[in-house]
């Protein structure tokens, strides 16, 4: 048995704390309750437990936002499919995160996918191209719960596989 921790980045309001929420305890919320500082949740799966932690959206523009991310193993990256600002931001989350941890493995998640959307599909798909670090990248929906699962785990057995 070992343990590790992946951080979820994103902009505020993009679903982070709903998608921990989901994976972690199969539940959603409507109602918005913003993260302040950092928010630490945990799930085993086999033979390994993730330390999942939950980062509030402004926290970028702070000093103290570049050790929340040390020793991370892996992150997610949260944008909303209804935010372009949000999808634009991703990659100064890349950027930001690899400053501290470099290489470590990233999926993303374009949350809100149960929601209808403008966005560009080729702007979306060219998004795998941001990093060679990507490993996959997602519609999620932590309301509807899909490919919410397949995120976390996609990320857990790559860091599982650098670690054993």
């Amino acid at each position: 048995m070992f343990s590790y921790k992946i951080v979820l980045v994103g902009n505020f309001g993009v679903g982070k704390t709903s998608l921990i929420r989901r994976f972690v305890e199969n539940s959603f919320s409507e109602e918005y309750l913003s993260t302040i500082g950092v928010s630490i949740s945990k799930k085993t799966i086999d033979n390994a437990t993730i330390m999942i932690w939950d980062i509030e959206g402004h926290t970028e523009f702070k000093p103290i936002f570049k050790q929340y991310l040390l020793g991370a193993k892996g992150f997610i990256i949260v944008a909303d499919l209804l935010r372009e600002e949000s999808i634009d931001a991703i990659q100064n989350h890349i950027k930001l995160s690899h400053e501290v941890v470099k290489d470590a493995p990233i999926c993303i998640a374009l949350n809100k996918s149960d929601m209808p959307h403008t966005l560009d599909e080729t702007k979306l798909s060219a998004i795998e191209e941001f990093s060679p670090s990507i490993i996959k990248v997602l519609k999620t929906s932590a309301k509807s719960g899909d490919a919410v699962e397949e995120l976390f785990l996609a990320l857990n057995e790559v860091i599982c596989k650098q670690l054993c």
